[in-house]
């Protein structure tokens, strides 16, 4: 079955080049899927919830039953089966820990974190490495005062982050807001009749 068109992968509305299809046929991109199965460690369908114990990952479109014992390429941890060795070089390049600045792939991300403070004097936000779902090509790293800034008010290129948020009491950086709000509400104090109030202030 060839889509009439290219489609669109409904959780990232980019363009689908490789497809990962499970038993119930929603098809979603190959990049959303591997996030979703090894980053948030979830077999879930984004669309109808249904439980999907394997994906068949394919260049085009098919129906899972049409092609779910064609294929025996396969990562047995991640019930992931490829259509061809190079779908699954493509899957791969997505779990890569690859130095953008000099091409040099790690075992790691720690082994790699370690050689871009060690060889180019960058570094990675420590916040978003520990409370980010993304792949390792998708971080950013800076150096110490590109980092600052970014901890502070965040990235001149990226409006939807504004920093991470201060506890003025710990001064410590929280991930966002909801995460800080958490923190106060259970390391420090508040007014009972100020908070029913809507006067939200903590104290040491």
């Amino acid at each position: 079955m060839k889509p009439a068109h290219q489609e669109e992968c409904i959780l990232c509305c980019r363009e689908i080049k490789i497809y990962a299809t499970g038993a119930c046929d929603h098809p979603v991109c190959y990049e959303c899927s591997t996030r979703m199965r090894i980053l948030c460690e979830t077999n879930e369908c984004p669309v109808c919830r249904s439980d999907m114990p394997v994906v068949i990952f394919t260049k085009e479109r098919h129906i899972f039953t049409d092609i779910s014992q064609k294929f025996n390429l396969k990562v047995r941890k991640y019930q992931i089966v490829f259509e061809d060795e190079s779908v699954a070089d493509a899957f791969d390049a997505l779990l890569e820990n690859r130095c953008k600045h000099c091409d040099q792939d790690f075992p790691t991300f720690e082994k790699l974190k370690d050689h871009v403070r060690r060889k180019h004097e960058l570094y990675y936000c420590e916040l978003c490495t520990d409370n980010l779902k993304i792949f390792t090509f998708e971080r950013k790293c800076y150096n110490r005062k590109d980092l600052a800034r970014h901890k502070r008010v965040g990235d001149p290129d990226e409006t939807s982050h504004r920093g991470h948020p201060l506890c003025e009491h710990c001064d410590q950086r929280y991930m966002d807001r909801d995460e800080l709000f958490r923190h106060v509400r259970k390391e420090h104090f508040f007014c009972h009749f100020c908070d029913a109030d809507g006067v939200h202030q903590y104290y040491r």
